[in-house]
């Protein structure tokens, strides 16, 4: 597969969709960005990207984004889970509503391929784990609601316009540039909070159980399914779980600081177990994680210590 292609990144100043402009500009491609700016950081836009700065319900902006690309990595959503359940009707207009004028846009100018984030709280609470991609699918929240939503149009998508896409349903992102506002990711949570020596709060006692998958190796699968064809769904994850109390400890241990820790208690909206079967992405493309959970950590710290906060 050649490099010269041009991917438009939607909401490619934000945290995964930043560190993924960077991978495809490292790996040779073409790469446009179209970010509000709304939850996303314009320093983390990599400078050999063409930046268009406007939402993607701005139809005549996105179709100047879109001329001559050949595909899209879908990245523009609001992400809060909080939010979505203090606003829903935001979060349909935003990942239902502006997603379908991006696809209308695309067909429009002929654009056949798109790359969407979907996530793992489309399963809601699972009823087996690892939690295989045919699962039924119980979301908790609007925000989990809206991907699967999504995810059915764009199935339509391809059987009605011919438009191709993989959808990646992502498990517990981590890794630089986390810097969502307001912070709810316990990763970037809990590191900042140690280096600001300030007592650390966990949910349920930290007996959850999740499946971390680094940043960087989410942005390498999804230059790994562009060869693909058809209508796509995958589970994207590292196929471990981990206690959420263990790997506290572990950030713990890496940063040498032993915080006080508050339990909240219970919060809605969370199950209480998460792991991907990874199996069906790697079959389709040989993808699996390549960054283990230390390492990742590391990185992730060594970024939080040098960035101002």
């Amino acid at each position: 597969m050649s490099n010269k292609q041009t991917i438009l990144v939607t909401g490619g100043a934000g945290f995964i969709g930043s560190n993924t402009v960077k991978f495809l500009c490292d790996s040779g491609f073409s790469v446009r960005v179209i970010d509000d700016l709304s939850f996303g950081y314009k320093k983390f836009i990599d400078p050999r990207a063409l930046f268009f700065e406007a939402s993607i319900s701005d139809e005549k902006i996105l179709e100047k984004a879109l001329t001559g690309v050949d595909a899209v990595m879908h990245f523009a959503a609001s992400s809060i889970i909080k939010f979505s359940l203090d606003n829903p009707l935001s979060y349909v207009e935003n990942n239902i509503v502006n997603g379908v004028k991006l696809l209308d846009v695309m067909r429009r100018v002929g654009v056949k391929k798109i790359i969407f984030s979907s996530s793992a709280s489309v399963y809601g609470e699972p009823q087996s784990v690892p939690v295989k991609e045919d699962h039924s699918k119980n979301p908790m929240q609007p925000y989990g609601a809206s991907k699967l939503a999504f995810e059915s149009i764009l199935s339509s998508y391809y059987y009605s316009f011919g438009i191709e896409s993989t959808s990646l349903r992502f498990f517990n992102a981590y890794g630089p540039r986390d810097e969502q506002q307001p912070s709810t990711r316990a990763v970037p949570m809990w590191i900042k909070g140690m280096l600001a020596e300030e007592p650390i709060k966990i949910y349920w006692g930290g007996s959850q159980i999740r499946d971390y998958v680094f940043v960087r190796d989410i942005a390498q699968v999804h230059v790994d399914v562009l060869r693909l064809n058809g209508c796509n769904v995958f589970n994207i994850g590292s196929g471990t779980g981990v206690v959420m109390k263990d790997l506290l400890e572990e950030i713990m241990m890496i940063i040498g600081k032993k915080n006080e820790i508050i339990d909240m208690g219970e919060r809605p909206g969370d199950p209480k177990k998460l792991v991907a079967d990874t199996t069906a992405i790697y079959e389709a493309v040989g993808w699996k994680p390549s960054v283990t959970l230390h390492d990742g950590l590391v990185e992730t710290i060594n970024y939080y210590k040098n960035v101002k906060q």
